[in-house]
């Protein structure tokens, strides 16, 4: 689910956690009831997970017992990850039908990634030409979220979808789009007419141009570089046995991209936008956040340095909001210390093993989402949307069954 702002009841309370907190009721019930859980669900990623949430309680409690945001951050953590991996990998691995899961998945992500990119598409173009910001007439929990204006150096309106700010629609984007492109070209389900296709392909790619985040324009080039070195020789193949209409089609949309984006003066602006971030107070209150948590990280002892100073480490250390660390990491590091972050690192690298033992082109593109997820986490810590965790879920999926979904892909 996109709407991670839009139709949410409060910062916290989403479509996507309600939805979320449904399944967990239902899986509660059902556990009661056959007192049993599905075959293959337990793993190093739930015990990992588990020693994670120990360090979380463990920190919260000698650092931060008694401070209501502690508490807050510590359910932040661990109801995150129960709602939107725990939940969601107890579910998919209930299901019997394993093959029909994964078209369901990747159909799915594929809807969600083009109605989200329709929305952009239509909020930039009606925001900047006919002035008319269609945000305004959907409800969002707070008023600053409803009339959020991200300009770029005055010059042009960034959408942001329905999500709060802009880069968290292409953190998103990010993930999706290139699952979605597998769904379209590469997975055989798809049996969209070919305009169809260029028609979704042509708005995923407006909508990232139209959200003008400078960290999308940096990561995904370099999760696509990395991706095409760790599956070289598949990708070599693939190009070689490509006949002459494949380039033709290919050289074709992206002609028509550099030419509607020349119109538009898109690329300039992209890069205004680029300018803008290296050269403004959002950046120079990164640095101080970076500043703040090595001069603070530095005066720790050897125990904090090993469990943090809790969750909410900034409020119980006695200083304000400003001084919350904008990069999942770092904050992680600082609020339960590189225990902490070792766990975090841990389930990651379970992740990316997870998808590296396969060279399928299924795994190609969901190396691409996953790096492109991981490396956005350097630079915020929006932790709890949940679209990085659900391609965490199909990534150990897809590392128990791929078996039975990579031989019906070979009968389509």
């Amino acid at each position: 689910m996109p709407f991670v702002s839009a139709f949410a009841y409060t910062d916290i309370i989403s479509m996507p956690l309600v939805f979320s907190f449904i399944l967990l009721l239902i899986i509660g019930a059902f556990v009661l009831k056959e007192a049993k859980i599905p075959k293959g669900f337990l793993g190093f990623d739930i015990l990992v997970i588990f020693m994670f949430f120990f360090v979380v309680m463990f920190s919260h409690i000698i650092n931060g017992w008694g401070n209501s945001k502690s508490f807050n951050h510590t359910a932040a953590y661990t109801g995150t990850i129960i709602l939107f991996y725990i939940v969601i990998k107890f579910t998919l691995f209930f299901l019997e039908e394993k093959t029909d899961t994964f078209k369901l998945i990747i159909k799915l992500i594929t809807y969600t990634t083009t109605v989200s990119a329709l929305y952009v598409n239509f909020e930039f173009i009606l925001a900047n030409f006919f002035d008319l910001n269609i945000n305004d007439y959907i409800p969002r929990p707070r008023e600053e979220q409803m009339h959020y204006q991200p300009y770029v150096i005055e010059l042009f309106y960034r959408a942001r979808g329905f999500a709060s700010e802009s880069g968290i629609y292409t953190l998103m984007l990010e993930m999706f789009a290139p699952l979605s492109v597998y769904f379209i070209s590469f997975s055989g389900y798809c049996k969209w007419p070919k305009i169809i296709k260029g028609f979704v392909f042509t708005i995923i790619i407006f909508s990232a141009f139209f959200a003008a985040s400078s960290a999308t324009f940096i990561v995904v080039p370099i999760a696509i570089l990395i991706s095409m070195l760790a599956y070289f020789k598949k990708v070599w193949v693939y190009f070689k046995n490509k006949q002459i209409d494949f380039y033709l089609k290919l050289t074709g949309i992206l002609t028509l991209v550099v030419l509607i984006g020349n119109y538009f003066a898109l690329y300039a602006k992209i890069l205004l936008s680029l300018s803008e971030k290296m050269n403004s107070s959002s950046l120079d209150d990164r640095k101080e956040r970076m500043d703040f948590f090595f001069e603070q990280f530095s005066k720790f002892d050897i125990n904090n340095k090993l469990i943090g100073a809790g969750p909410a480490g900034f409020d119980i250390l006695g200083f304000d909001d400003s001084k919350s660390i904008i990069s999942l990491y770092y904050s992680i590091t600082f609020e339960l210390g590189f225990t902490g972050l070792v766990f975090i690192i841990l389930l990651i690298f379970y992740f990316l093993f997870s998808i590296l033992r396969f060279k399928t082109k299924f795994a190609f593109f969901l190396l691409v989402a996953f790096l492109s997820g991981a490396m956005h986490f350097y630079i915020i810590n929006n932790y709890w949307v949940p679209w990085f965790w659900f391609i965490g879920v199909i990534a150990v999926y897809y590392r128990n069954f791929n078996h039975c979904i990579e031989q019906k892909l070979r009968q389509l």
